[in-house]
């Protein structure tokens, strides 16, 4: 196989397979998550409003929009950091990769701006 049909199929099938790592594991956090409530239950154990918001914070979207709002700035970030130094070689490269930089970027302030109003809600 060419290296015109290799890189391609490497990069989205990447690309997929961290999609993939990301759900699954969140399935397994959640589910981990209500067995051990099941198993508490089946034992008779009392589960009062305070642990069960504790046990609901594990998987807390509010706090899930604050990192990954700040995960995809620091990318953002990092690929326009890439293009200035790339740059400083090929001139022509600060201007694609600044591009580039700017979709993780707008997705990250997007995120924060969901952690935002979410936390804007829950205080109001």
């Amino acid at each position: 196989m060419s290296e015109d049909i290799v890189v391609p199929v490497v990069f989205f099938g990447a690309i997929a397979g961290i999609v993939w790592l990301v759900s699954h594991y969140n399935f397994k956090k959640r589910l981990t998550l209500h067995e051990t409530v099941r198993h508490a239950v089946d034992k008779g154990q009392d589960l009062t409003g305070e642990t069960m918001e504790k046990l609901a914070l594990i998987t807390d979207p509010v706090r899930a929009d604050l990192r990954r709002g700040v995960l995809f700035l620091a990318v953002g970030v990092a690929f326009g950091f890439l293009g200035v130094m790339v740059g400083m070689e090929e001139g022509e490269a600060v201007k694609p990769m600044i591009g580039v930089a700017s979709f993780p970027v707008l997705i990250g302030l997007a995120y924060l701006g969901l952690w935002a109003a979410s936390r804007r809600g829950q205080q109001g």
